[in-house]
């Protein structure tokens, strides 16, 4: 597994929210991260999925934040 050297959030605001981007400076990056990362990216596009389809987009103050996005850590909430 890889060793995080330094880490920085930043909030962006986007049409279903608010998302948080994330930048790691990791050493030692190996095949097991790989898989780790996919297993999230793949979450997180169906959570993405799911979220747009519940969008009413004549309703511009309906609820589009995700509560996990918040988190500081790499669990994930059902919603």
């Amino acid at each position: 597994m890889s060793t995080v050297l330094d880490e920085a959030s930043y909030l962006v605001s986007a049409d279903l929210g608010l998302i948080q981007v994330k930048l790691k400076n990791v050493q030692g990056y190996d095949v097991e991260d790989i898989v780790a990362d996919k297993a999230i990216s793949q979450a997180r596009a169906v959570q993405f999925l799911n979220l747009g389809k519940r969008v009413d987009q004549s309703k511009p103050t309906s609820p589009r934040t995700i509560s996990s996005i918040f988190l500081n850590n790499e669990e994930e909430l059902e919603s």
